[in-house]
Parts: structure tokens; sequence; C-alpha cells
């Protein structure tokens, strides 16, 4: 990690004479400043200010004013955002520029409770504090389009041209691949100079749709990794004449994910006396995968059945999470690869949760509820608290679902199927509630309801089974 005084000698280096800092909002668009090296430098350690406008304003810039949060002051002001300098790079692209992520705060550095990064930071704290740390990653499923975002705007988001013959729509295609592969080569490129590391992207179902894969890490970096890829996306396509957008659905074919897969591993090597209440009596070493067990049942380990109950008994309150904005519920419909039940299984990827745990080297659980329009750091606090839920409470999870999860009898439960029953789902939960704070859970609903009220007295017809121009305005290129 740099450190303060190391910084202009680091700046000096990489010729870096501009800095973009940048922070997720709930919603999840990064705002931030570019500032001259001088004012960064001076900006340290507690970073500048911000219009805590910021934090409260929906998707589309309008300030939510009628519910304002408890940790707010009564009137308008100024927070801060904290560059955190082990996230600092050169942009690639423009040799003067570099790159910072960082935090909101308040004037005296508390962190803030509407912060998704540090909400993000704090569970992985807690799940450190149980010896255990974990390994994320997000797969990037987009849409990708041969008109500019200016020519989508002035056509109404109308006869769109993704990249791609229509006529070829199936998936993994490589003749549809070809020809989003040099928008693909350029992206690649600035996320390798950036330090993203990537596994492979390939040709989705739909036409024009991608899938991107990032590598696995630690899940602050994970999260951060995610936010950065997703404006590489932005910024090539913006350069080269195209659109991309994580909007949820933005066509009547199919729809964008954003699966997320974690584990954990042993922080330190098993002691015979081991304080650690979930230690089991097994041998391990540090890095050592916790959710394996040899000797367990389809060598799952009790940490692992545990972490599943709690994602389980969770799953129908992160929805709202998972699914924020009214486009993300256009997804979720049977028989399309979108789990629609309150379901897992082993290597079934028609459920909510699908589990791998046939090694130790592979054993995970994929999260394939997410809506590619989620906030990253918001999404992994989430699925962390989930998981913790059950550790702290000792939750066993239900009966597997070791068949299709789609067109199921009434007896299985389903998942929230709009914005507002999913805010409700969360507001009846008080188990997500206890591991992410009332303050926070309640002004989320807050602003989901507020999403819902926006688009109902909007000139959208809600009854519609068609995407309305309403929603491509408010999301097609923010999300």
């Amino acid at each position: 990690m740099i450190n303060h005084n190391d910084l202009p000698d680091w700046l000096d280096r990489h010729h870096v004479d501009i800095i973009r800092t940048s922070a997720a909002t709930l919603d999840g668009p990064s705002v931030g400043k570019y500032l001259q090296r001088d004012k960064f430098l001076k900006s340290l350690p507690h970073g500048h200010t911000i219009s805590d406008m910021a934090l409260v304003m929906d998707i589309a810039g309008s300030p939510q004013m009628t519910h304002w949060q408890p940790q707010r002051a009564a009137f308008l002001g100024d927070i801060l955002l904290q560059p955190d300098l082990s996230t600092l790079i050169s942009d690639g692209t423009n040799p003067a520029l570099g790159h910072c992520l960082g935090n909101f705060t308040e004037l005296d550095g508390t962190p803030l409770q509407l912060c998704p990064r540090s909400l993000l930071q704090r569970k992985i704290a807690e799940v450190g504090a149980y010896g255990y740390g974990v390994k994320a990653t997000f797969e990037l499923e987009f849409f990708l389009f041969n008109d500019s975002f200016e020519q989508l705007r002035r056509k109404k988001y109308q006869q769109m041209q993704p990249v791609g013959s229509p006529n070829n729509q199936n998936i993994y295609l490589l003749r549809n691949a070809y020809h989003s592969a040099p928008f693909m080569t350029e992206v690649i490129r600035r996320m390798e100079w950036q330090g993203i590391a990537w596994e492979g992207w390939n040709d989705e179902a739909g036409t024009g749709q991608i899938e991107l894969n990032l590598v696995p890490t630690d899940p602050l970096k994970a999260a951060d990794n995610a936010i950065r890829t997703k404006q590489i996306l932005y910024e090539v396509a913006v350069d080269q004449q195209m659109a991309v957008t994580f909007m949820a659905r933005p066509t009547q074919s199919y729809a964008s994910g954003m699966h997320i897969h974690h584990s954990l591993h042993y922080l330190q090597d098993a002691a015979p006396d081991s304080p650690n209440a979930l230690a089991s009596s097994a041998v391990y070493k540090a890095g050592d995968s916790a959710f394996f067990d040899a000797n367990g049942v389809d060598y799952r380990s009790s940490l692992m059945q545990q972490w599943l109950g709690g994602l389980m008994a969770t799953l129908p309150a992160a929805v709202s999470f998972l699914c924020p904005t009214i486009n993300s519920y256009r997804r979720l419909t049977d028989f399309s690869a979108v789990p629609t039940a309150v379901s897992w299984g082993e290597e079934n990827k028609s459920t909510a949760l699908r589990l791998v745990s046939n090694s130790a080297a592979a054993s995970r659980i994929e999260h394939r509820l997410g809506a590619a329009d989620l906030n990253p750091y918001i999404a992994m606090a989430v699925i962390l608290a989930g998981g913790l839920t059950g550790v702290r409470n000792q939750l066993v999870p239900p009966a597997e679902l070791n068949k299709l999860a789609w067109g199921l009898p009434a007896r299985f439960a389903r998942l929230p199927a709009s914005i507002t029953t999913a805010a409700e789902a969360l507001a009846n939960d008080s188990l997500l509630t206890v591991e992410l704070g009332t303050d926070f859970v309640e002004h989320w609903c807050r602003t989901r309801k507020n999403e819902w009220l926006a688009f109902h007295t909007s000139d959208a017809d809600p009854a519609s089974q068609q995407i309305s121009e309403w929603e491509y305005r408010r999301y097609f290129e923010l999300v």
C-alpha cells in the first residue's frame, strides 16, 4: 500500500498530475472529483468535501428530501470522500491521470452508515473476527450496442442495434463474439493496465449480450474491480461511439444478471485448544477451504451448512438489495436462467444458490439471484450478512432442491417479484436488519418505495409488459 509520505514519489514516477476520486452511491453510480495533485495531497488523510446530496439523490438526480436519514444533519451540508490509497492506480490511457476509490465519511472522519463501501468493510471485519477470510468474484453480464448513447437517446431507445446477428441468438456463439472482439480487446487492455485480473469473456444468450468473468480475490477488491470494470466498459463505449448497459432487461430477449461466487478459508492454522467456537476438530492450515470437509456429508463442512442456512433464511429479504430497480424485476421469469424460487442445490443453475462442494479447491457458493444493475458493495455485504446470520444462530438450511426450480407447485416459496414486495420482505425480516442496521435498512426500504412512486407517477404504463422509455432514461446509462 502507498503511504502518505511515499505518495509524491509515486505520483512523480507515474507522471500523474490529476487524480480522479470516486465512491459509489447507494444506487451504484460513482461520484467524485478530478483533483490537481497538490489539492489531492493537501486533502489527505481525511479527503475532500462533497455535498451530502450525493447520498440522498435518487438515481435520476432527484433529492429524496421526504426521508432524511437519521445520521444526517437537519440541513444540507458537506461530507468527505476519503481516498483509500491502496486503490490508487494510473489510468493507462491518459498518462497524466490517476484513479483512487474511497469512502464517504462525516467531516470528523466518522464512517457514514449510508456508505456502501464502508458497509462491506464492516462485514468483512466481522467474518475475520471469527477466523475466516473470504474470496469472491463477480460475473458481469451486459449488452453492447452499435448505436452511441446519443443516438439511442434521440431514438428514444427504439430500434436499437445490438452487436452481432439477431439470427444467431444462442449462447457462447463465437461468430457473435467475433463482432464484439474489437470492443472487448480495448476493454481488456485497460483492465490489465489498471491491474484488474480477468478469467474470460464470452457471447451470452441474447444478441449483443456479453459475460465477463473476473478473477476471485478478497471481497473488497472484488467489488472495487467490478465498479472499475463497469466504468471502463462505459468509457470504451463512449470512445468507440457505441453503447453498453447493465440495465437488467434492456431488450425483450434475455436479461442480464451479476452472479457472485464466494468461499471462506481459514486465516490461521488450527490449534489443539483453539478458542474459536466455530473451529472443528479437524486439522487445517491457513488458506485451507473452510467450506470443504472431506468427512462431511457431500463434503460440506458444518460452517458451510450454517452459512447456507443463513443465506436461505435471509434470501427473500436480500432480493431488495440484489434487484434494486423497477427494471430488475422484469428479469425474474421462469425458464429464463433466472432464479424465481427460494431454493438451493448442488450444481443446480436453476436455483438461487448453487453449491459446488466436490473439492477443496472449488468449494464455493454461487449466488445467482443478483441483477446486473445491483451495487457490488451492497450485494457482497448482504451476502456476508446472510452467512453471518447462519453462523451466529447455527441455522440449518432447508431441503436441497434437486430438480428444476422453475414452474414449481404453489407449495414452493417464490422470491418477491416486485420492488415493493421485496422491500416489504426486507422490512419484515429481523435477521438481515440486525446485521445491516435498522437505520440503513429503513432508509433503503424508503428509497425503494420512492422508486416505485417515481415509476407510477411517470408517463409509463405500470401494467405494460413492454420496457418503458422511463426505465431507459433512468437506468440505461447509469446503473
